[in-house]
């Protein structure tokens, strides 16, 4: 596997899905593929249009920091202020995290996306093989498509689950493929980083990665 495999992959499967709103497969530097202890996946890229953002990986830093998200300043909308807060309270540098998109296709939402069957099990293919070269200690998905996708991809075993503190809302974890797998909602809509009612099913499901109090 190399990037430019990756890059000739995605752009090949993008046109014969039907996908053109553009694509986004790593918010990281490619670097991280070598120096990950965590990596965090959403589902796919969102918006209208395409950003202009870089397509395969950032060239430095994290799209969680550095990147002018919905109007905000550089770092400052909503969700990326709660991924920020997710990686302080594991410990890790924004930029070593392997962040990315499961499904590289963008879409103004999940429901408007054409052959999501085909792009789940496209998303899955080249994640399997970026893990596997990563070999993160943990692995963290965010919204519930995410987590039971590569749940099962990946083999995921002794599965518990617990209330996140926002009403019937749980988070999932459990054993994948050798590594600890926790799966939250989308923190966009359930801002669990910060939630006093929150820290205690955070720190269950994290167990040993979980290193303080929410900061």
């Amino acid at each position: 596997m190399t990037f430019e495999d990756i890059r000739r992959r995605i752009e090949i499967e993008y046109v014969a899905g039907g996908y053109g709103l553009g694509w986004r497969l790593l918010a990281s530097p490619i670097s991280c593929l070598n120096e990950c202890r965590v990596a965090f996946i959403g589902l796919n890229p969102g918006g209208n249009e395409d950003t202009g953002h870089a397509r395969l990986a950032m060239d430095v830093g994290s799209a969680y920091v550095e990147e002018r998200w919905a109007g905000y300043a550089p770092g400052q909308s909503p969700l990326q202020r709660q991924v920020q807060r997710l990686f302080r309270n594991l410990e890790v540098e924004p930029p070593h995290v392997l962040a990315g998109n499961l499904v590289p296709f963008r879409s103004p939402d999940w429901a408007a996306l054409p052959n999501k069957t085909r792009a789940l099990a496209f998303g899955n293919t080249i994640w399997t093989e970026l893990l596997r070269r990563a070999e993160p200690e943990l692995i963290v998905t965010m919204g519930g498509t995410v987590f039971e996708s590569l749940a099962a991809q990946l083999g995921l075993t002794r599965m518990k689950r617990v209330a996140s503190g926002w009403g019937q809302v749980a988070i999932r974890y459990g054993e994948a493929d050798g590594r600890k797998m926790v799966g939250l909602p989308h923190l966009s809509r359930f801002a669990l980083l910060g939630r006093p009612e929150s820290e205690r099913p955070l720190k269950m499901a994290f167990g040993g990665f979980w290193k303080g109090e929410l900061r």
